[in-house]
């Protein structure tokens, strides 16, 4: 079965801003101070694999060490066909914060709706904590009175909600997609990614199911360690206004690239920081100086070095394979690039790299795609 039609809870305040999108520069041809390939530490391939390979036990383990040390496995053992979504919910302590704001919210009549049939990503209460007050925990949540607040959780807890039970037998290993019953607002903000590698499935790059196919008579439950935030802002409204991004940005808006980030779509930017640029040679090495280019070709061959730092679909870091060959938006042949798995980050790897560039922060959701912030310009 597809999961491109699930829903489910996500909640709270839309993330801070920070990376956008492309790598940078180089130069096709080597008059016109192209930048080289460069000079870096030694090579760091074997290590980001075998950290990649150690995660096949680690995480699989981990989340099972969490799952039974809130007691959760006890109700995936249980025969849930007498008890709904929300008096499973209500059984365990540790889910206290999501009845609070299932009760604040006026939700649960429909998660107890016995002709329901629903999917919940039920964040624990160490997920909750995660969140800024008054999101963090029960006590606060019963204390909400602020209608606009009530509303944001009521759309973040629907994020967290499908429309139908899926199992997690039936989702895809690798990547895939749900719609969750949040009501639309811009583009893709009611859609969840799932990436299931190594059987373990992450929830927009960075939310474990730590605890599986708990059954109700109504649906089933999958306990998440993080609560869902669905994203309010495109990659060029996240880069824009991030000081550490500055380059990146010059050089999008010297290639007219920029307007590509703004609208719809659904992409994987890799996006070098300031001090990635600041590796390579004038006049790509700063903001500044990639705005004072005038040359054709230095424009021509940073727009493709550019677009060799993008990738047309979304790829989250639990996604990206061990030694995994992605195609990139930029001029082929040599348009690929090398990438390794990680948990909470990645790595990635060009053509002409000598070593894979670190991806952290990464999983930034967008609207429009996905960002990882990367500490070296990819090239080709």
């Amino acid at each position: 079965m597809t999961t491109n039609s699930i829903k489910w809870p996500g909640f709270l305040k839309a993330f801070a801003i920070i990376v956008l999108v492309a790598g940078v520069l180089a130069s096709c041809q080597k008059d016109i101070n192209s930048p080289q390939p460069m000079a870096d530490e030694p090579n760091n391939e074997q290590a980001a694999v075998n950290q990649a390979r150690a995660l096949e036990q680690t995480a699989p383990a981990e989340a099972d060490q969490q799952a039974q040390a809130l007691g959760l496995n006890d109700l995936q053992n249980r025969n849930g066909s007498n008890r709904n979504i929300v008096q499973i919910a209500v059984s365990n302590p540790h889910f206290s914060s999501l009845v609070a704001a299932v009760v604040k919210t006026g939700l649960a009549g429909a998660l107890s709706d016995p002709s329901a049939n629903l999917t919940v990503f039920a964040p624990t209460n160490a997920a909750f904590a995660q969140l800024p007050a008054p999101f963090n925990n029960a006590g606060n949540i019963n204390g909400i009175s602020n209608t606009a607040q009530v509303d944001f959780l009521r759309n973040v807890l629907l994020y967290h909600v499908l429309g139908a039970e899926v199992f997690s037998n039936q989702i895809s290993n690798g990547r895939s997609s749900a719609v969750t019953i949040k009501p639309a607002g811009s583009s893709n903000d009611n859609t969840v990614y799932f990436s299931k590698t190594f059987g373990l499935i992450r929830v927009n790059g960075q939310s474990t199911v730590i605890a599986a196919n708990i059954n109700a008579n109504n649906g089933v439950i999958h306990a998440i360690d993080k609560v869902l935030l669905f994203p309010t802002a495109t990659i060029a409204a996240i880069a824009i206004p991030n000081p550490n991004l500055s380059a990146l940005v010059a050089a999008l808006v010297k290639t007219d690239l920029a307007g590509v980030f703004t609208g719809s779509g659904d992409f994987t930017v890799f996006a070098p920081t300031n001090a990635a640029f600041a590796q390579l040679p004038a006049p790509f090495n700063n903001a500044a100086n990639i705005s004072g280019i005038s040359n054709p070709a230095q424009v021509t061959a940073l727009a493709n070095i550019l677009k060799y730092h993008v990738v047309s679909s979304r790829n989250f870091t639990w996604d990206l394979g061990i030694l995994r060959q992605i195609t990139t938006l930029a001029d082929g042949p040599g348009n690929k690039v090398t990438t390794i798995l990680g948990f909470n980050t990645g790595f990635v790897k060009g053509n002409d790299n000598n070593n894979f560039a670190t991806a952290n922060p990464a999983d930034i959701l967008a609207t429009n795609g996905v960002i990882h912030v990367i500490n070296k310009v990819l090239l080709p």
